[in-house]
C-alpha cells in the first residue's frame, strides 16, 4: 500500500497544481497549446523511449490483447444496458459507457506502472497503452456516427463519416507512429545512436508532468458543465464505479486463468490500467458525439478525485 501510494501521490500533486493553475485565465487558455505538445512530442518519445529501454522478452503473451479487447468493451456494452434498463435515454447511457471504461491508461497508468513495476513495464503498459486506445478512439466515434447516422447512403457514410475517424484515430495518430517505431527497434534490435536516443528521452522527460498539469486543467471546463446542471446522479455513480471497481476486478478475474503466460509484469501492468480514472478524452468525445459531454464530465471528475483512494487500495489487494 506504501509503494503504491509513494507511486500515486506524487502524480496526484501535479495533477492539483493544474487544477489551481487553471484558475487562471492566462493556463486555462494556453491549455491546447500544451495539449498539443503533449499529444504531438511528449507522450510518443515518453512511449517510445520506455518500450526501447525495457528488458527484452523472451516470447509475447497473446492472453494480453484477448484481454483487452474482451473485457473492456464486453463492460462498456453492459455499462450501456444497465443504463437503459435503469430508463436513461441513449445520449446519456453512451457517455456513461464511455466514461466507465475508457481510462486514463496514457497520462496516469504508464507512470503508475513504470513506477510500481519497474522499468520492465514499458514494453507491455505501451501495448495495452495502444490497443485500449484503438478500441476507444475509433470504435466511440464509429459506434456513435452509425447510431445518429442510420439510413445513409453506405458509400457516403464511409467516405464522409467513418474514413475521416479512423484516419484520424489511426494514420494520423503520433502516439501509434511511435509505438510502432519502438517494436521495430525492440524486435529487430536496431541500435540507436546517441544523437537519437538523447534528444527523444529529453522530450519525452516532460510528458508525464506536463499530461498530469494538463489533466489539472481539463477538470475546469469539466467541473463547469456539471456545476451548469442538468447532470443525473445514478448515471455518474454507475460510471464511476464501473471504471473504478468493476473494470479492475473483471480484469483481475480475466488475468487469473493465463497468470502463468503473462507473468507478474504483464499481469500486473493489465490490473494497474484498469483502474485508472476516466480519460479525459470521454469529456471531449461526448461534446462532439452525444451534443453534451455534461454527465461524462462528472463521471470524469469523480472517478480522478477517488482514484486516489481506489487506485492503491485496489492494486495491493488485487496485486
Amino acid at each position: 500500500m506504501a509503494e503504491m501510494l509513494a507511486a500515486v501521490a506524487p502524480l496526484f500533486l501535479i495533477t492539483l497544481l493544474g487544477f489551481c493553475a487553471g484558475f487562471s485565465d492566462r493556463f486555462r487558455s494556453a491549455s491546447p497549446y500544451l495539449n498539443g505538445f503533449v499529444f504531438y512530442f511528449g507522450l510518443p518519445t515518453f512511449l517510445f523511449s520506455t518500450m526501447t529501454q525495457s528488458p527484452p522478452i523472451s516470447s509475447f503473451p497473446w492472453a494480453m490483447p484477448l484481454i483487452v479487447l474482451t473485457v473492456t468493451p464486453a463492460l462498456s456494452v453492459a455499462v450501456y444496458l444497465l443504463s437503459r434498463a435503469m430508463g436513461r435515454p441513449g445520449d446519456q447511457a453512451a457517455p456513461t459507457s464511455l466514461a466507465g471504461t475508457f481510462g486514463n491508461v496514457g497520462y496516469f497508468g504508464i507512470p503508475i506502472s513504470l513506477g510500481v513495476l519497474g522499468p520492465e513495464a514499458g514494453l507491455a503498459a505501451g501495448l495495452v497503452h495502444m490497443i485500449h486506445n484503438v478500441v476507444y478512439m475509433n470504435g466511440y466515434p464509429v459506434v456513435r456516427t452509425l447510431a445518429q447516422t442510420q439510413g445513409s447512403p453506405p458509400d457516403q457514410l464511409w467516405r464522409t463519416r467513418l474514413w475521416p475517424v479512423l484516419r484520424r484515430g489511426v494514420l494520423k495518430n503520433p502516439m501509434f507512429s511511435a509505438i510502432a517505431l519502438a517494436l521495430l527497434v525492440v524486435f529487430a534490435e536496431l541500435p540507436l545512436p546517441e544523437l537519437i536516443s538523447e534528444p527523444v528521452g529529453m522530450l519525452g522527460g516532460t510528458a508525464v508532468p506536463l499530461a498530469l498539469f494538463c489533466v489539472g486543467l481539463a477538470l475546469h471546463p469539466a467541473l463547469q458543465g456539471v456545476r451548469s446542471g442538468g447532470v443525473p446522479v445514478p448515471p455518474v455513480l454507475l460510471g464511476a464505479a464501473a471504471k473504478l471497481l468493476a473494470l479492475p476486478l473483471l480484469t483481475w478475474l480475466a488475468v487469473l486463468p493465463f497468470y502463468d503466460q503473462l507473468g507478474p509484469v504483464w499481469a500486473g501492468t493489465l490490473i494497474i490500467l484498469a483502474a485508472t480514472p476516466s480519460s479525459t478524452t470521454v469529456f471531449l468525445f461526448s461534446e462532439e458525439y452525444d451534443g453534451d459531454g455534461r454527465l461524462a464530465a462528472a463521471v470524469l471528475v469523480l472517478s480522478t478525485g477517488l482514484s486516489l483512494v481506489t487506485l492503491p487500495l485496489l492494486a495491493e489487494i488485487l496485486l
